[in-house]
């Protein structure tokens, strides 16, 4: 196992996959769980408030908006499956799923970063503390990455 040190974070790779943590990731996805929650309620309770009125009214408008939110809930439990339950293995990469890595420095600072561009048009960008780090990229052109400068 190769222990790889990142700005935020520390990357090892381990077999065919790239396991990264530290960094942001869980605070991102918890973020999106919650986001959902919040939405998934307000429109459930907007949703609820339209068709109380609709069987009071009969109004076709209020139907509408009771069924718009209706989809509106539907979509905000997609994005809090997919977002925030779903992908909580995403920081793994399997080796296969790269299809090419970046290599670049950030003149201003020269920080090394290395972008990972996967198979579903995802990327991954790192950054690295050091230029020793960067070996990273070598040891993917080991094992048949194509490295991009």
């Amino acid at each position: 196992m190769k222990t790889f040190q990142l700005k935020k974070g520390v990357l090892q790779i381990e077999g065919d996959r790239i396991l990264i943590s530290g960094g942001q990731a869980g605070y991102v996805k918890l973020l999106h769980l919650l986001a959902a929650v919040c939405w998934v309620v307000f429109f459930t309770l907007q949703g609820q408030k339209h068709y109380k009125t609709y069987l009071i009214t009969h109004g076709l408008s209020q139907l509408l908006f009771a069924a718009f939110s209706a989809a509106v809930v539907l979509f905000w439990l997609y994005v809090g499956y997919t977002r925030g339950i779903k992908d909580a293995s995403r920081d793994e990469i399997n080796l296969k799923q790269i299809v090419k890595v970046q290599k670049e420095n950030r003149a201003a600072n020269q920080v090394p970063i290395l972008t990972l561009v996967l198979k579903n048009n995802r990327r991954r960008t790192l950054e690295f503390n050091e230029l020793e780090d960067l070996h990273f990229a070598e040891s993917l052109a080991g094992r048949g990455v194509p490295v991009v400068e």
